[in-house]
């Protein structure tokens, strides 16, 4: 498999460059700054908290009501998104079977109430398979300063 051109550009969520998860509906088992830590998540066997399972990753405890979870992410720097990764690696059998995301651009996010803000879909609600980098290019070409990855529950 070729890896698509887009994995070599600057990643503009990166933490280290200033990229920050700034909202989520929920981050019970594992916190959403995880997100944007730097390459692929590790496993460590043994490793709990008071909430279960240590991961290295976001997760949430799923929703079993209608709906779906979120995280806003705040990028490094505005620029042009032309690809994602939503790496579900060790999420095996616990990972979203489904994701999209949404963008924004505002000038600044303090005080900002983002659910009035205008999103524009730029994933559409994309298959992720377990243990994989789900990688996607994105058509849109618009400036943006902030991501919302929505994750998706199984049916019930």
């Amino acid at each position: 498999m070729s890896v698509p051109a887009f994995t070599n550009l600057t990643d503009l969520a990166a933490e280290r460059l200033g990229g920050k998860a700034l909202l989520c509906s929920d981050d019970f088992f594992a916190e959403k700054e995880n997100l944007l830590k730097p390459g692929r998540g590790i496993f460590i066997p043994d490793k709990y908290t008071d909430r279960g399972k240590w991961m290295d990753g976001w997760e949430s405890r799923r929703k079993r009501t209608p709906g779906h979870d979120w995280c806003i992410v705040q990028l490094a720097t505005s620029g042009k998104i032309y690809g994602v990764d939503i790496d579900t690696n060790h999420f095996l059998g616990n990972h979203p079977p489904h994701a999209s995301i949404d963008a924004c651009n505002v000038q600044s996010s303090s005080g900002i109430n983002f659910e009035q803000v205008q999103w524009k879909e730029i994933l559409f609600k994309s298959l992720l398979e377990p243990g994989s980098q789900n990688l996607y290019e994105i058509l849109d070409h618009n400036i943006y300063t902030h991501l919302r990855l929505n994750i998706y529950p199984m049916a019930v």
